[in-house]
């Protein structure tokens, strides 16, 4: 008889959970695929006209938070993507995260900042809207922020708890606050 890994984010879950999926799915996103898994504690905060999409194999772990608000939010997912557990999604503008990538537990992806000029307090300032693109096979490790206006290229690893301010290139190995390419992935074979 064959184990089944109950902690595994592969892992379907039961008949509870494909119902807590099929609900959270109808209520809180525009399009989704097939095998989607989203875990009881997700938290969704949506403005009327936010667009939430998803891909095929999706998993959005236990804790995790997305917060879609004003003015014009949308956030894609693409194909077999895992969203890890206390993960913090947060758009005003566009968020962006490709296929076949991995994001470890307790990362915040935020496309918008607080504006800094000093004649008037901070509190009081209007957003600093951008964007975020996240690409194909990037792997984000645990507590690592990714602000706004940045790319990371297919293949990208970044390093836990790295602080993500600039661009970063394909196939790069990024680490530290702020992230910096410190090599490249390699080809074996």
């Amino acid at each position: 008889m064959a184990q089944v890994d109950k902690a595994s984010y592969r892992n379907r879950g039961g008949v509870i959970q494909r119902l807590v999926t099929a609900y959270k799915r109808f209520r809180y996103f525009t399009a989704a695929g097939q095998n989607l898994v989203v875990k009881r504690s997700a938290e969704f905060r949506l403005v009327g006209h936010a667009v939430l999409e998803v891909g095929d194999n999706v998993t959005i772990q236990d804790q995790s938070f997305f917060q879609l608000t004003m003015p014009g939010p949308k956030v894609t997912i693409g194909n077999n993507t895992v969203i890890g557990r206390r993960n913090i999604i947060t758009a005003k503008n566009r968020i962006s995260i490709g296929n076949d990538v991995l994001i470890g537990s307790d990362v915040q992806i935020i496309d918008h900042g607080h504006g800094m000029r000093r004649d008037t307090p901070i509190r009081l300032q209007k957003a600093e809207i951008g964007f975020v693109e996240i690409g194909d096979d990037v792997w984000i490790g645990a507590g690592a922020k990714i602000l706004m206006n940045v790319t990371i290229g297919t293949g990208a690893v970044i390093g836990a708890n790295s602080v993500v301010t600039t661009d970063i290139p394909d196939y790069a190995i990024a680490v530290g606050s702020p992230a910096k390419v410190v090599k490249y992935r390699v080809e074996i074979g």
